[in-house]
Formats: C-alpha cells, structure tokens, sequence
C-alpha cells in the first residue's frame, strides 16, 4: 500500500528547473515571433522592389480592356501600399503564367481608380474578381493561394463552355 502512494507522488522539482523550463518558454516564443516578423518584413521588401510585369488597369482601361475582352480576365483589386496585396501578388503572377493564352491577368490599384471602385462597394484588397464579356463570374476577397484560386477558375470557365 505504501509503495502505491509513493509512485502517485510526484517527485520535487528543484529552483533551476522550473527557470529552466520558464526561459525556454519564454525564449522560443520570442524567436519564433522574430523570425515570422522578420519573414515578413523581407518578403514585402522584395515585392515592393520588383516589379510586376502584369498589366495595370485604371479607370479609363478598365472598360475596354476588361469589360470589353473577349477572353476571360482575372483583376486583381489591390493597393499599392497594402501588405496583404504585395503577398497575393505572386500567386497572381503564378496565376498568369499557369492561364497564360487562356485568360488575362492584372492588378488594378483601388486608391487611384475611384470611377471604378464606384461599381464595386465593399471590396477590399486584396481581392480576385473574373470577367467575361463583360460579367462578373465570382468574387474571391481575401489572401488567396494560386492552386484554390485556380480551381474556382477552372469551375467558373468550364461554366462558361471553355
């Protein structure tokens, strides 16, 4: 009976264990935190440093070049200055290389296109929206990645007849 009570027991934790144990806590935490924020900081660096070579409509582009295409087009509605749309703007880019000679890509900046953001309310960047002939097919808000965004391409297209 006595040998059961004792194997219950647990056995006494000494004072540099317990700091032991708190520290390593505390330190992985704070490296883990570091090493997120630095990974991003360094990604929206190097987005804001390289250009996109996708075209950029505006207001006065839109109509024609979106809206008038006879080809499907995926606008990637972003600002300039937002984190969140530099992110997304690789995956668009890898987008428009996996659709390219299917459907156009781009990027429309809503801070300076006022006229155009007018018929959309409520979207917020970054955002994916896809036309054709002058339709709206979907709205996708949100960080997306390229593999989703390409699935709910394929369904909005194969919808369509292409």
């Amino acid at each position: 009976m006595t040998f059961l009570i004792f194997a219950e027991q647990e056995p006494p934790t000494r004072p540099h264990q317990e700091a032991n144990e708190s520290f390593m806590g505390w330190g992985v935490g704070v490296v883990i935190v570091a090493a997120c924020v630095l990974a991003c900081v360094l990604a929206w660096r190097r987005a804001k440093s390289r250009p996109s070579t996708l075209p950029v409509w505006d207001d006065e582009t839109f109509e024609t070049e979106v809206l008038g295409s006879l080809m499907p087009v995926l606008v990637h509605f972003t600002r300039d200055w937002h984190v969140g749309s530099r992110a997304a703007m690789s995956q668009t880019e890898l987008l428009a290389w996996q659709n390219r000679g299917a459907i156009r890509v781009g990027f429309l900046d809503i801070d300076k296109n006022p006229a155009t953001m007018a018929r959309f309310p409520g979207l917020e960047p970054p955002a994916y929206l896809l036309f054709h002939q002058g339709r709206k097919l979907w709205h996708r808000p949100g960080l997306r990645v390229a593999p989703d965004l390409q699935v709910d391409i394929d369904v909005a297209l194969s919808r369509e007849g292409f």
